[in-house]
C-alpha cells in the first residue's frame, strides 16, 4: 500500500496519535436485556485536525488518503478532484436531474439540472472495511487536504456510536434490542427521539433541543468545528450579535465583510433530560439553511454518542474526564504520481 508524498509548499494537518482500529470492551451481559445483542461490525480509529475534527485512513486504488467524517453530510461518499487527478484516476461529467424534493435540492418545489463528476474506482476501503468497486461521486473539493468525504449515507447505514474523546467510531448491528438501553457504556445516558426521512431520501438524523424553553432541531456533524446556528433562527431563540459576551469573527471562506460570524455564548441548551451548559454557538448568514442547529466537534468532544438507527434514538452521554489531547504534525498533501 503506498502512502502519498507530501507537497512542501502548503497545508497540513495536526493528528493526534491514535490512528488503528481500537478494541475496546462491549457492553457485558448483564448490562443488556436477554437475547440483546449488540453485534460490533467494524472499529474505526481517528486522527484528528488542528480544530479537533475527526479523520479516517482511507485508500483509493491502493493508495493511503485521509478522509473527512461527516454525520452532516447527506451523500455517501465523495472524491476529490484534486487527489484523484494525482492519482491518475479519469474524471468523467454528466448531467442529472434532482427532483424538488430532494433534500440537497435548494430550490424547493422546482426540478433542476445538476451537472455531476463521477470516477470509475477499482479499489476503495475505510479503515478496514472494503468497498465495492464502481462509480462514485466527484466534487472538486476547497484543499487537497482531504482524499474524500465520507457522509450520513455511509455512516448511519447502521447503528454509530460515535467517542470523539477516545479516538473511534463503532458501528454495529444490534438484534433483539428494541427496547434496550443502547448506550451500554453508561446507564444514565439520556435518549431522545431521532427523526428521519422516510423515504430515505436524507440519510441524516435530526432531533429536538431547546434553548431559553424554545425548541429547534437539531444535527450532528462531525465535520464541523464549531457548533452554529443561522442568524434568522437565532434571533427567535433570543440570540443576536447583542448578546452578553457576543464577539465579532472573520465571515466565512467567500462570504462579504458585512457577513461576520458571531460567536455567542448560550449557558444552556438542552436536549431531553440533558443539561449542556456554557457552549459557544456561532451566529451565520447561511442561505437555504433552515431552522436547524448545528451541533459540531466542540460538542463530541464533551459528549459520547449512540446513534439507533431500528430504534430511532439518539443516546447522549457526558464525557466525565477528557483524555488529553496530544498532536504530533503529520504532511498529507499528495504529489503528483510517476
Amino acid at each position: 500500500m503506498k502512502l502519498i508524498p507530501a507537497m512542501s509548499h502548503s497545508s497540513r494537518l495536526l493528528m493526534l496519535a491514535c490512528t488503528g482500529l481500537f478494541a475496546l470492551p462491549i457492553a457485558s451481559a448483564s448490562s443488556l436485556p436477554a437475547g440483546c445483542e449488540m453485534r460490533e461490525l467494524a472499529s474505526l480509529g481517528l486522527s484528528f485536525t488542528e480544530d479537533l475534527r475527526p479523520v479516517a485512513e482511507a485508500t483509493i486504488n491502493g493508495h493511503i488518503v485521509p478522509a473527512m467524517l461527516s454525520t452532516g453530510a447527506a451523500e455517501s461518499i465523495v472524491l476529490n478532484k484534486k487527489i484523484l487527478e494525482r492519482l491518475g484516476v479519469v474524471v468523467r461529467s454528466t448531467t442529472s436531474k434532482l427532483d424538488a424534493a430532494d433534500a440537497r435540492n435548494p430550490h424547493k418545489g422546482v426540478d433542476m439540472l445538476v451537472d455531476m463528476s463521477y470516477a470509475t474506482i477499482k479499489e476503495l476501503s475505510i479503515g478496514q472495511v472494503a468497498r465495492k468497486s464502481g462509480a462514485y461521486k466527484v466534487e472538486d473539493f476547497m484543499d487537497d487536504t482531504y482524499g474524500m468525504r465520507i457522509g450520513a449515507g455511509t455512516l448511519l447505514q447502521t447503528d454509530l456510536e460515535i467517542a470523539l474523546d477516545a479516538g473511534y467510531l463503532k458501528s454495529f448491528d444490534p438484534q433483539g434490542c428494541t427496547q434496550a438501553h443502547l448506550a451500554y457504556w453508561d446507564p444514565q445516558a439520556v435518549s431522545v427521539l431521532a427523526m428521519v426521512d422516510p423515504w430515505k431520501r436524507d440519510a441524516r438524523v435530526v432531533f429536538t433541543a431547546q434553548i431559553a424553553g424554545k425548541p429547534i432541531h437539531a444535527l450532528l456533524s462531525t465535520a464541523t468545528p464549531h457548533s452554529y446556528l443561522p442568524k434568522a433562527a437565532a434571533v427567535r431563540l433570543g440570540l443576536t450579535p447583542d448578546s452578553p459576551g457576543a464577539t465579532r469573527e472573520a465571515p466565512m471562506p467567500g462570504h462579504d465583510a458585512d457577513k461576520p460570524v458571531w460567536k455567542v455564548p448560550v449557558p444552556l441548551i438542552s436536549i431531553g433530560a440533558l443539561e449542556v451548559k456554557d457552549l459557544d454557538l456561532r451566529l451565520m448568514d447561511l442561505a437555504h439553511a433552515g431552522e436547524v442547529l448545528v451541533l459540531g466537534t466542540d460538542f463530541l468532544h464533551r459528549h459520547r454518542i449512540y446513534i439507533a438507527m431500528e430504534q430511532r434514538r439518539i443516546y447522549f452521554s457526558p464525557v466525565s474526564t477528557p483524555q488529553p489531547l496530544k498532536r504530533g504534525s503529520v504532511q498529507v498533501i499528495p504529489q503528483p504520481l510517476n
